[in-house]
């Protein structure tokens, strides 16, 4: 990959945000917000995926994010901004609110949003015939 395609840097940063969502749903899991709060390694692990999330999305292009006004891309950076910055600040309840609520949105978006930049990139995947 050219590091001056920006299609297939946005693909790639699209799938670091899909990974680390499901990461994060996975973390949290059928957990109660108490039970959440009663663990702070998950607690931890769930931060950092919403955080990578954010960084993620951070990094794709204007053009892209301009193209998907769907995407609520503000809010993700924001989760994000203050995750890595406001440590002492973090509203647990914020953040287990958004992974049970808002990432399989998410989700669902980044579905559409990767399988066009894979067309538009021109990718292919280990299983396609066209190979």
């Amino acid at each position: 990959m050219s590091p001056l395609d920006p299609r297939r840097r946005d693909l790639v940063k699209c799938e670091d945000m899909r990974i680390h969502s499901e990461r994060a749903r996975q973390f949290l899991g059928s957990r109660s917000f108490e039970e959440f709060l009663s663990d702070e390694l998950v607690q931890d692990a769930v931060i950092r995926c919403v955080e990578v999330v954010g960084e993620a999305a951070r990094q794709v292009s204007d053009t892209t994010r301009e193209q998907t006004s769907d995407m609520p891309w503000a809010l993700v950076i924001g989760m994000r901004n203050i995750l890595a910055h406001d440590y002492g600040g973090v509203d647990l309840e914020q953040v287990y609110r958004v992974v049970m609520e808002n990432i399989p949105e998410l989700l669902t978006h980044l579905g559409g949003l990767i399988a066009r930049l894979e067309r538009e990139a021109g990718w292919r995947g280990e299983n396609d015939p066209r190979e």
